[in-house]
């Protein structure tokens, strides 16, 4: 094989690399939203329980797992965004 066959081999296998990685990072971050989600239900769920509604807006724990939640969400358009940048180049 001459050197130019090698190196589209390699930039090809990089290029898939990195399709897997971003797929991968994309389920880390959607999986971390499932969980930041399932917490705040619960903790919403206890608030209702407890007739405590009006000061769940106050918990610092859920204040932190909204602000988790955007975040995730925001690393989540970003990889979906540069998945499709990806595929289309």
């Amino acid at each position: 094989m001459n050197e130019t066959t090698l190196n589209k081999l390699k930039n090809k296998a990089l290029g898939c690399a990195s399709k897997v990685l971003v797929r991968v990072d994309l389920a880390t971050e959607e999986a971390k939203l499932k969980s930041s989600y399932q917490s705040l239900g619960e903790k919403l769920h206890q608030a209702i329980g407890e007739d405590l509604i009006s000061t769940i807006k106050d918990d610092p724990y859920v204040v932190e797992l909204l602000g988790s939640i955007e975040e995730s969400k925001r690393k989540i358009q970003e990889l979906k965004d540069r998945n499709n940048k990806e595929d289309n180049a």
